[in-house]
């Protein structure tokens, strides 16, 4: 019979904002920029359409929305459960930043991940959460 010591709260905690930062810094590495210019012109993105985590920011930084998809992203915009285009914070944006990832699961995981790191204002499932309110005790 093996005993183990309880994990305290806090170390899943920090362990969890150490990965985030770790991930966030692996996307701004990887990712593409793309102006709303560049958004918006025709084969301006560069999407290969293989499945991409993306993120909306602010003028100023802020991220407003984290994503991903299994499609392109611009075909993201159109989904009937919660299309982006018909969003308050679409007209808002400046600019956004993607990395293309084929796998579900990876893009998942990023996404998650930069969720934390973020903490962007307008994401709902998951909504963004500070990563020190996580898993109460």
């Amino acid at each position: 019979m093996s005993v183990f010591m309880p994990i305290a709260t806090h170390v899943l905690r920090d362990s969890l904002a150490v990965t985030a930062s770790v991930a966030r810094a692996w996307f701004e590495d990887r990712a593409k920029i793309k102006t709303r210019l560049q958004f918006e012109a025709r084969g301006g993105l560069g999407d290969e359409g293989v499945g991409s985590v993306y993120v909306y920011f602010l003028e100023a930084g802020h991220a407003v929305y984290v994503g991903q998809t299994g499609r392109t992203i611009k075909a993201r915009l159109h989904d009937v459960t919660s299309p982006h285009k018909k969003k308050v914070w679409w007209g808002e944006w400046s600019y956004m930043r993607f990395v293309s990832l084929a796998d579900d699961v990876d893009r998942l995981m990023l996404e998650a991940l930069l969720i934390a790191a973020y903490e962007p204002i307008e994401n709902i499932k998951p909504k963004a959460k500070d990563i020190n309110s996580l898993f109460s005790d």
